[in-house]
């Protein structure tokens, strides 16, 4: 309610400034005039997410009220979720003193400190931060790095304590293990952690395996470096764009220095941003973690497979064009510019830059024409814009590059059958869907689109039944499912048990209009026609495609026949 209020009085002071632009655009065609203006649209842009326009704002109320209290605490926590990390530090200085309870703010008023030497006055400030805080899971990793400039290996690693035992922590802590140790150079202890990991390649994430391949590098361990690699290669079987990083694991001629206190600090944040990001629950969840990612990025700015997980963070919670802004920044030369390039298309279709997005992705098929994923994405997104026929066009190219044009995945199979199904390619559709049974035989979106199409053409309505039956035990609180289920029975003369699966599919997607037509349709056939004719003009309320709105005014006319 708060939020909402919020943001209806900003946009009267926009509207009072005369600032007639859209939101994104309003900034850089007119700054606010005056307090009011300025600060209303501070807290819209904090209330919307949006903490680099939050934070030009707060700049323009500062300049005109240097004493405003409220836009000083706020200003830390927006200026380092958009990355300026030095423009934050003199407000974090501010709102600590102001508020000792705090913990963000000091951490990263340590961090600044850190990043320059400055190694006991960030030890110091780390002490401050006491008691339960929005940081407690990651003050034994702060604390650890705090201490390894300026006190012993013993005195450091003592810090990691409180997650012993914990299995949900057990790859954290055996990395940190290991960074700590060759920090210090004791390579053998660091050895042991990093082999533990290794021998857990086909589970780590893509991340852990960049940090402990890295590690057996720099102690002159490239052979299990590459050993390491192999075995992810093999029990994972990556597409061909994650390979650019396989291959950067691998060579042992990378650039890599000697770990340095800044660089451990800089993975110990990486690490809380995933872990921040696995474990959100709400919006500030997420922008904890983009503070910890930009934290570790002032740190060690090669973190270069960071900034594409910064792009995902940034998309995750709505900040489109922000991904978009790092994914454009990403070069060439990057192992993962194929992936970022990907991504970026996928986020620019999202902000309405589809053509853009389209053009992008036909570039990057000419630039990697053996590869089918930008292919893929491409359909992916024609498809979802509803163009079918362009996106069976696109697939089709796209299965021409795998070996035999045999895809080894389901999904692929599963995107271009809905784009034939759409396009009114029944033959073509049906056999794409049973390609992706054979790979994948109880998927559920897939068993429910083939047995959904076979009730609507009036095929195969048994075995239809069957196969959403088997979608509807996996996912029994999917809408969609839920409603096929229920036109299985209707189709088969189970009006009753219709009603009830159709009622509880339009509780869990009420804006459907062909799960409201077909609840009326099941209202009708058990004699409940005033409920059946609600549905009906509710399902047309949904604006429907043209022949669905038609049988649905017929409908309305006229009913339905009586069995």
């Amino acid at each position: 309610m708060i939020r909402g209020m919020l943001k209806r009085l900003a946009s009267l002071a926009l509207l009072a400034a005369g600032l007639a632009t859209s939101w994104g655009a309003a900034w850089a065609d007119t700054p606010p005039s005056g307090l009011a203006a300025a600060y209303l649209s501070a807290r819209h842009a904090q209330a919307d997410d949006d903490p680099v326009t939050a934070s030009r704002y707060i700049d323009e109320v500062l300049k005109i009220d240097p004493g405003n209290r409220s836009m000083q605490l706020m200003a830390y926590f927006q200026k380092a979720q958009a990355g300026d990390i030095d423009g934050a530090r003199p407000y974090a200085e501010a709102a600590f003193a102001d508020r000792p309870g705090l913990a963000l703010a000091p951490l990263l008023v340590a961090i600044t400190d850190y990043s320059e030497g400055r190694f006991l006055s960030a030890q110091e400030v780390i002490g401050s931060i006491s008691g339960r805080n929005s940081l407690d899971v990651f003050m034994p990793l702060i604390r650890a790095w705090a201490r390894a400039p300026v006190q012993t290996h013993t005195e450091s690693l003592a810090a990691l304590a409180p997650y012993e035992g914990r299995e949900e922590l057990r790859e954290l802590t055996a990395s940190m293990s290991a960074l700590l140790n060759e920090y210090y150079g004791r390579d053998e202890a660091a050895l042991v952690y990093y082999r533990a990991l290794a021998q857990s390649a086909d589970k780590l994430p893509l991340y852990m395996l960049r940090l402990v391949t890295d590690g057996l590098h720099r102690l002159g361990q490239s052979d299990e470096a590459r050993e390491t690699v192999a075995r992810y290669r093999e029990a994972r079987n990556p597409s061909p764009p994650w390979q650019g990083y396989l291959e950067r694991f691998e060579d042992s001629d990378a650039s890599r220095s000697q770990l340095t206190a800044q660089a451990g600090m800089a993975e110990a944040l990486y690490a809380m941003t995933r872990i921040r990001v696995a474990t959100a629950r709400r919006s500030s969840g997420l922008q904890f973690a983009l503070v910890f990612a930009n934290l570790a990025l002032y740190l060690n700015p090669d973190l270069d497979m960071l900034r594409r997980d910064l792009a995902d963070v940034f998309a995750a919670s709505g900040q489109h064009q922000m991904a978009v802004n790092i994914l454009r920044d990403i070069p060439k030369s990057d192992p993962g510019y194929l992936i970022a390039r990907i991504r970026l298309a996928e986020y620019l279709d999202r902000i309405g830059q589809t053509e853009e997005a389209v053009s992008s992705l036909e570039n990057l098929a000419r630039a990697f024409p053996g590869l089918p994923e930008p292919l893929i994405s491409l359909g992916d997104i024609l498809r979802n814009k509803e163009r079918f026929e362009e996106a069976v066009d696109v697939y089709d190219r796209a299965f021409a590059r795998y070996p035999n044009g045999r895809p080894t995945s389901w999904a692929v199979y599963y995107s271009r059958g809905m784009a034939l199904e759409r396009s009114k390619m029944w033959d073509r559709a049906e056999r794409d869907f049973k390609e992706a049974l054979q790979i994948n035989p109880e998927q559920a979106q897939v068993l429910n689109y083939l047995g959904y199409s076979w009730l609507d053409r009036g095929e195969n309505i048994r075995e239809a039944r069957r196969m959403i039956e088997m979608a509807a035990d996996q996912h029994p609180e999917d809408g969609f499912i839920t409603d096929s289920l229920g036109w299985a029975m209707y189709l088969m003369g189970e009006y009753q048990e219709a009603v009830v699966h159709l009622e509880r599919a339009v509780s869990i997607e009420p804006s459907d209009p062909t799960i409201n037509e077909h609840l009326g349709d099941a209202y009708w056939k058990v004699g409940r026609e005033t409920e059946a004719r609600f549905q009906w003009r509710r399902a047309l309320a949904m604006d429907p495609d043209e022949d669905q709105s038609e049988e649905i005014r017929t409908k309305l006319q006229r009913g339905l026949a009586r069995n």
